[in-house]
């Protein structure tokens, strides 16, 4: 009896492995910025397999075709004959008399260094470099067709020097080796990994064990002290979620460079997933760059309430090569966004007023994008028809959810927000039960307790596009809005680099609008409208350098930095000179549309409502 026992297990564990991808890939051996891939296919028993690439992963809202990146792709029998491979699509191969098929092989070329049309998000993209190597799985590996549910086995051989930060868990290897295993393409494409020296920070946030695994090219930033400002966020998520984190464990991985050539996007970030976020930065300051990685950690952290634990069936079965996008995006984005703003002045992080601007400014740039759009409609459409809009997630998005938050504060008399119906709808749904699209207004309705209420407000202002009851709400609460009024901040530029410059295409420079000089450009530094940004801190401004000097001084700029400037400017013949500019950054009066204010002599009544909406908050 024992020895049949024993003899039902040894085969229950060789068909286990049997039907599980098996990866290979070896780090000491790539060429030019390709990586050699290495499949023992899983015994499918199909006449022809169907091997993909995504066209889309979650979290991107843009269809990048990740199998462009994909050459030599061969196929063997057990013998290591060569079967019959079609390539019907960018993302598509087709093995026929797929029965035999016992390996595949192919080559990947990373994204980040290509001359590819359709530029991937570098948080969303592979690097190969014998330093440090990225990698997005959904970049690298690939599934066949209807058996996205297998386990998989990734078996990496990396020099000694690399470490393999991922959340994804290691089951094996040695000084030279990791492996990793996950139950599906899902869960796979959903842990990303970076190899670089291990520059590793590991702490504790209540139950849950956070690791920083950062690349700075120089050095001069490290995990330890990104720690300082990364775990006060944290513990204000936790209490904020109320008091324990969804997640067991969690991994941020930092990616800093240095010169901003690897941006071919032109713009830095991060990518969310369940356990874990990928950073993509300008290496700058250390103490710029901390408080960069805070604020968007913010966002990106919250991403373990939504979508991991509410979510709709599109997210929860996604289809990575015809994707069906889901209608709310104001919830997993805006929801996200605007809890990330709201955790900061509920949990006393930064002042009041503080939080007021960022919501004001998030106003000013929401008026950029089509306000005749319904939200969910646009959500529906972000891939194709209204992919320009996309971005609106981010501010009007959480301008919805702000609003929200306070007609649920108003409707409850404080004692509810949008904190609890994110709970209760957690509780309700969570990771392995997604809600279905068109029945997400109804359940909030029934979770809240507010079902006409919450009826109207989403017919009007998310399934509608009404504007938004942004200034009845806030006088509601205690705060005093202004169409227009002027506030005091720190101007790092001098002028509005959204909307006070546009590009001189005769010399390839940023050129200053005179209407988008404030007063410290104009006061201090002293700019002139048609001024051309030749050099920044002494660095040139070139297409080249462009995103990451000015990204770097952004994230450095504090009050009492030292700018030094120097701009192209029209003598009086009418040809450009030189002109070296300097001052000291401090905070100046700034005019701005949408102001927010506390009013100091609102009712008790609104005082309390305020409160309870951004909790003992700080004045200054």
């Amino acid at each position: 009896m024992k020895k049949l026992l024993v003899s039902l297990l040894s085969l229950a564990t060789l068909q286990l492995s049997a039907q599980t991808y098996e990866y290979k890939v070896n780090l000491n051996n790539t060429a030019n910025d390709q990586l050699a891939v290495e499949l023992k296919v899983p015994a499918l028993k199909q006449k022809d397999l169907y091997f993909h690439l995504p066209a889309m992963v979650p979290g991107t809202y843009s269809v990048y075709n990740f199998g462009r990146f994909i050459s030599d792709f061969k196929a063997f029998d057990q013998e290591g004959k060569e079967l019959s491979v079609e390539h019907p699509d960018v993302n598509t191969w087709k093995i026929t008399n797929a029965k035999t098929a016992a390996k595949i092989t192919y080559k990947v070329e990373d994204t980040w260094d290509t001359n590819k049309s359709n530029v991937i998000f570098e948080p969303a993209g592979t690097n190969i470099d014998k330093n440090v190597f990225v990698f997005n799985n959904h970049g690298i590996f690939g599934y066949f067709k209807k058996y996205e549910k297998l386990p998989y086995k990734i078996e990496v051989d990396r020099p000694k020097e690399l470490f393999g930060g991922t959340a994804m868990p290691r089951t094996g290897g040695d000084a030279d080796t990791d492996i990793f295993e996950t139950d599906s393409y899902n869960s796979l494409v959903d842990n990303p990994i970076m190899f670089s020296a291990p520059d590793t920070a590991m702490f504790k946030v209540g139950k849950a064990s956070i690791l920083i695994h950062t690349y700075s090219p120089t050095g001069r930033v490290k995990s330890k002290d990104l720690t300082a400002d990364i775990k006060p966020i944290l513990e204000a998520q936790r209490e904020y979620l109320g008091g324990t984190l969804p997640v067991d464990r969690y991994a941020f991985l930092i990616f800093l460079n240095k010169e901003g050539g690897l941006y071919l996007s032109g713009s830095a970030g991060a990518l969310e997933h369940s356990y874990s976020s990928f950073y993509c930065l300008f290496e700058g300051d250390p103490a710029g760059i901390s408080q960069t990685v805070r604020d968007v950690a913010a966002h990106e952290f919250f991403h373990i309430v939504t979508p991991l634990n509410i979510h709709s069936k599109e997210i929860h079965n996604f289809d990575f090569i015809n994707p069906e996008m889901s209608a709310h995006l104001w919830l997993y984005e805006g929801g996200t966004e605007y809890a990330a703003q709201h955790v900061q002045v509920k949990q006393k992080l930064v002042p009041i007023q503080q939080f007021l601007a960022a919501m004001s400014q998030k106003m000013r740039q929401a008026e950029m994008f089509n306000q005749s759009i319904p939200f969910t409609t646009m959500s529906k459409t972000c891939l194709d028809e209204n992919k320009s809009q996309y971005a609106n997630v981010y501010l009007k998005g959480a301008l919805i959810n702000m609003c929200l938050d306070m007609t649920l504060r108003k409707l409850s008399k404080g004692s509810y927000g949008t904190q609890n119906m994110m709970n209760d709808l957690a509780k309700k749904y969570g990771i392995d039960k997604p809600f279905k699209d068109k029945c997400l207004f109804k359940e909030i309705g029934k979770v809240t307790g507010f079902k006409k209420e919450m009826k109207d407000f989403f017919a009007r202002y998310v399934d509608g596009a009404e504007p938004l009851p942004i200034a009845s709400l806030m006088k509601d609460f205690g705060i005093d809005y202004k169409e227009k009024g002027t506030i005091t901040e720190l101007s790092p530029f001098g002028f509005n680099i959204n909307t006070g410059v546009t590009f001189n295409f005769a010399k390839s420079l940023i050129e200053i609008k005179e209407s988008g000089i404030d007063a410290f450009g104009k006061d201090i530094l002293g700019f002139q409208g048609g001024d051309l940004l030749y050099k920044w801190q002494g660095q040139e401004l070139t297409m080249q350098t462009l995103q990451s000097v000015l990204g770097q001084h952004q994230m450095a700029a504090k009050e009492g930095l030292e700018l030094s400037v120097t701009v192209l400017r029209k003598n009086a013949e009418g040809e450009y000179e030189e002109k070296e500019l300097k001052g000291t950054l401090k905070k100046v009066p700034v005019e701005v549309t949408h102001a927010l204010f506390v009013d100091e002599q609102a009712s008790a009544e609104k005082v309390n409502l305020r409160k309870a909406w951004l909790g003992d908050y700080i004045s200054e």
